[in-house]
């Protein structure tokens, strides 16, 4: 799997200090040109489906759960990945010690079914809900808000693939393969 980018964000260097680390996991679903995403309604923002990976969770198992939970959508195939971001912060729960996020993306499909979301509670403070939008409508959104300093540590990361994606065009791949998800 591909390192795409790393994000040190560490606004003070501690030297040698334990380090929390977390896996999480991020779908990139498309259809006919659009991409499904999340929408905060408190931050005005986009970000990708998904989340952490639980202890002992297998990435493709974490991934449908969280899709599921988020957008009320099944996961009916978890393809290739794009690759990983890596992200490191001083941790905001332990002064001493460094927070290590490592975002993992898979291209996915969904099934037709809208189930009903099932929204952890910082999820439903930030009023998640699932949006088909263009790549160019979320840039345009995610950007103006990493413009003005967003809140979240996603903001960055979610622009840099989006922009990735962007450049990709891999719509017209999957149009060219015929593929069931156009």
């Amino acid at each position: 799997m591909k390192l795409l980018k790393i994000f040190d964000r560490r606004n003070k260097l501690l030297g040698h200090q334990p380090i929390i680390y977390r896996d999480s996991v991020r779908a990139i679903i498309l259809k006919h040109g659009k991409i499904l995403l999340i929408f905060s309604e408190v931050s005005k923002e986009y970000k990708f489906p998904g989340g952490g990976v639980n202890d002992n969770e297998i990435k493709h198992i974490a991934l449908k759960r969280e899709v599921l939970e988020e957008t009320g959508r099944e996961v009916s195939s978890v393809n290739e990945s794009l690759g990983y971001i890596d992200q490191i912060y001083n941790d905001i729960y332990n002064e001493r010690a460094y927070f290590y996020l490592r975002t993992y993306y898979y291209f996915c499909e969904v099934t037709a079914k809208v189930n009903k979301q099932n929204l952890d509670i910082y999820e439903r403070k930030l009023k998640f809900v699932p949006k088909w939008v263009t790549i160019e409508e979320a840039i345009k959104i995610n950007q103006e808000k990493f413009d003005i300093g967003s809140d979240y540590h996603w903001t960055e990361r979610e622009l840099f693939v989006l922009k990735l994606l962007k450049e990709m065009r891999p719509w017209e791949v999957l149009k060219k393969q015929k593929h069931t998800i156009i």
